[in-house]
């Protein structure tokens, strides 16, 4: 039987603001989120089981914040191949696969000899977790960053770029 899986992330303003980094080709809504980046310190520890990796917004986040719409799709129906969260920073280095059958997906870490310490212990065996339960964390979890967004830069709901993001997350919670 699964057990329980859950996002928890929280933020503070930095007592200095950091920096942030000029894109020339990034969509509006992930350079509004580098910008959220540069004035909050951050973390988000996704709990599997017994598990708890923690993770750092600011490179772990960005690095598959543009994917996360396009995995969850893909688990909202069965999967034939894992789908990932590839969390490629330095420091990081970890896989998270990720293959649904039914109303299970199962999660399985790939740690490399470059990946962080502190994600050496995380199983490189199937944990499985309600589909209902991963998605919805997921989601919940993006649906926050992103009202974050819009409490800094309230214009940004008229990008076409946040629409579309979230019109996505919407049509996910829909097919779930």
């Amino acid at each position: 039987m699964s057990q329980a899986f859950e996002i928890c992330y929280w933020w503070e303003n930095l007592s200095k603001p950091g920096y942030c980094v000029e894109m020339v080709d990034a969509t509006r809504v992930f350079i509004s989120l580098n910008y959220f980046f540069s004035i909050y310190e951050e973390e988000f520890v996704i709990h599997i089981q017994e598990y708890d990796a923690c993770f750092d917004l600011r490179p772990d986040l960005s690095t598959i914040f543009e994917d996360i719409p396009v995995v969850l799709k893909q688990l909202t129906t069965d999967t034939k191949s894992p789908v990932e969260f590839d969390f490629f920073e330095q420091g990081t280095a970890v896989g998270m696969l990720m293959e649904r059958q039914g109303d299970k997906i199962t999660i399985r870490f790939e740690i490399t000899p470059g990946s962080g310490e502190k994600f050496q212990f995380l199983p490189d065996t199937g944990i499985p977790v309600t589909s209902d339960e991963f998605i919805g964390q997921w989601l919940q979890f993006v649906r926050f960053v992103l009202d974050a967004l819009v409490d800094l830069q309230p214009d940004i709901v008229n990008d076409e770029s946040y629409q579309e993001y979230r019109t996505r997350l919407d049509i996910i919670k829909s097919s779930k």
